[in-house]
């Protein structure tokens, strides 16, 4: 399966030019933003920054944070007025209780976001709500069609996420789901940029495997324009229960 890579905050120097996508879903998140959050906000995984540029204009008391300390120190560099620190979204920092809870990109990488909902549950108020947008069944579709077994975790659709968010005390109020698509010169460009924004293929794979799905890849999907790469990603608005 794909992964987060180890070394993902030795990638903060150049994380944004290889994440556009991350970039777009960010703001398409934003437009579900209130014109005003008041009271403690966190945000979980913001890596350098993409989505807390929409938030920080709005929040009065924000504090971004991320498991990786150079892409915190990036954040910091680029939004110097909201408060930065390192933590594990699965194990979020308490202090007062927070109002609004924000992630984005970031919940497809969880190994049991059912746990992590909760624990997001656990340190927001009695009224808080959460906004939140993660890639979902669908995304790189191509690929894992010409290699399975590359699937990075278990994907889930729309309905299971609703579920698994109800189960950890969250109501959903509005959900919907976007495909966003990205061209690159073949395949190998594709997964390069992949790599580049943090996510690599685990060794068990094999490089013979990894190349022969990528000549399966551009067989299928090649034009004269390069391949196709689909990104599937869902935003959810919650209130906690």
């Amino acid at each position: 399966m794909i992964r987060t890579s180890p070394d993902f905050d030795r990638r903060a120097p150049h994380y944004e030019q290889h994440a556009p996508v991350q970039r777009e879903a960010a703001a398409w998140l934003a437009e579900w933003l209130p014109e005003r959050i008041d009271g403690p906000a966190l945000e979980l995984g913001a890596g350098t920054g993409l989505f807390t540029r929409h938030l920080a204009p709005v929040a009065s008391r924000l504090v971004a944070t991320d498991i990786a300390p150079r892409m915190v120190s990036a954040g910091v560099n680029a939004l110097p007025g909201t408060t930065w620190s390192v933590a594990d979204a699965a194990a979020p920092p308490r202090g007062d209780a927070y109002h609004w809870v924000f992630s984005c990109s970031l919940v497809q990488w969880l190994p049991d976001p059912g746990h992590a909902f909760r624990q997001w549950h656990g340190v927001s108020a009695p009224d808080a709500r959460l906004l939140s947008g993660w890639f979902v069944r669908g995304t790189l579709a191509e690929f894992f069609a010409a290699c399975p077994d590359a699937s990075p975790f278990v994907w889930r659709d729309e309905n299971e996420w609703r579920s698994l968010l109800r189960q950890a005390g969250w109501n959903p109020m509005r959900s919907e789901a976007r495909v966003f698509t990205r061209h690159h010169a073949d395949s190998g460009a594709m997964l390069r940029e992949i790599h580049n924004a943090g996510a690599v293929i685990p060794r068990r794979l094999g490089i013979g495997r990894l190349r022969q799905a990528l000549r399966d890849y551009d067989q299928m999907h090649l034009a004269e324009d390069g391949v196709t790469t689909t990104f599937a990603f869902l935003r959810v608005e919650a209130e906690k229960i």
